[in-house]
């Protein structure tokens, strides 16, 4: 049996260049790439551990990218079985995001406000799984003795929640307190940070978010959890995701000078997605202006997405993006969304020129697209236009 471990995509996110569009289709990228490596890897069920949504209350758009990547997944006939983060969970009386998204069919939503047990058929087997939504840490103290485990042979936790073991300020419970040597693997969500331990002979992993969320969490590489339960020693193999972005930090900058010494080792422009620049300068800027200009000029230039510059007399305000600048880099992505002004259509195009070397996968294509009267409609019209 095989689980592909996931969690803290937070789509709908643009963080942290607040309201970047750009930034905002980042998420959705790589929750695609999570897709993929799960179809690919034909794994029996994609298991996410909480706040899948950024907000409780997403936009027609974030809907729309969710829908359309889960929805291969239920071709694929793999289940997408998710509990609740803070992020998911709504407010008073709202209806959770999750709970649409399983309305609609593309997912199971195994626990939203308090904690439940399942026994889960999937194509190899059956999965017990005890799921444990986010709650505060005074709230989860309560639910501790009520955790129960499936009668099943192969059992996992699933949960949001921050472990004792991290060092943190604030946490939730002890590896003991969860009894989590009694299940065949532990996955959880919460924590931004890949990280991993055994508890006894059980795998205890946070996969981390897929896309960082603040200069914090900035890291040259994003994973997700291949995990592999068919035998009693569960095996757990590290992907590595490719299409997140990188933020890169520079730290102690001491002005316009050392700042063009340190860009002309970075090799912006050489590989991946422009990254977002964080520069902390060390004193105060004596040519402010010098900097600013340069640093709008990759911008401009499409070699960064964004940069945030902090430190004494740097107002909160210089953050700024290629949408600030009304220029957004030309990327295949912005190229091919400006041409069709569709989205179904945009990625219909871009599913194309990415598997224009597969012919087999280029005939799937059209022949999915040809079934589709609606689409097809759209695609006519677009002709017609041009």
């Amino acid at each position: 049996m095989l689980l592909l471990h996931v969690s803290d995509t937070h789509l709908g996110s643009s963080k942290p260049l607040t309201y970047s569009r750009a930034r905002e289709l980042d998420f959705y990228d790589v929750f695609d790439e999570v897709i993929d490596l799960a179809v690919q890897e034909r794994v029996d069920a994609v298991i996410h551990c909480g706040d899948l949504f950024d907000d409780f209350k997403p936009s027609p758009r974030t809907y729309y990218y969710a829908v359309k990547s889960l929805k291969r997944l239920s071709v694929a006939g793999i289940p997408f079985l998710v509990v609740a983060g803070q992020h998911d969970q709504p407010k008073r009386a709202e209806v959770s995001p999750l709970k649409v998204l399983e309305e609609v069919g593309v997912a199971r939503v195994l626990a939203l406000s308090e904690p439940r047990t399942h026994v889960v058929s999937l194509r190899t087997g059956e999965l017990g799984v005890t799921a444990v939504p986010y709650s505060p840490p005074e709230v989860f103290s309560e639910w501790v003795g009520r955790l129960r485990k499936a009668e099943a042979v192969r059992r996992v936790l699933m949960a949001h929640l921050l472990l004792k073991e991290l060092g943190l300020p604030t946490s939730h419970a002890s590896l003991v307190d969860l009894d989590a040597a009694g299940y065949n693997y532990v996955a959880l969500g919460d924590y931004h940070t890949r990280y991993s331990l055994r508890h006894g002979n059980t795998p205890v992993v946070y996969p981390g978010s897929t896309e960082a969320l603040a200069v914090s969490e900035a890291s040259s590489e994003r994973y997700v959890a291949l995990v592999d339960l068919s035998k009693s020693d569960v095996v757990v193999n590290w992907i590595k995701l490719s299409r997140f972005r990188r933020i890169v930090v520079m730290e102690g900058v001491r002005g316009f000078s050392d700042l063009e010494g340190r860009l002309s080792k970075l090799a912006l422009g050489e590989s991946g997605k422009p990254p977002i620049l964080y520069v902390e300068f060390s004193r105060h800027v004596d040519q402010w202006e010098r900097v600013r200009s340069r640093l709008d000029e990759l911008v401009r230039r499409g070699l960064v997405l964004g940069y945030k510059p902090v430190g004494p007399e740097v107002a909160e305000s210089e953050e700024r993006s290629s949408e600030d600048l009304g220029e957004a880099p030309l990327t295949l992505e912005s190229v091919v969304y400006e041409v069709a002004k569709d989205p179904e259509i945009a990625e219909l195009l871009l599913g194309v020129i990415r598997s224009s070397e597969d012919d087999e996968a280029v005939e799937k294509l059209i022949k999915d697209v040809l079934g589709r009267e609606k689409l097809v409609e759209k695609i006519e019209k677009l002709v017609r236009k041009k």
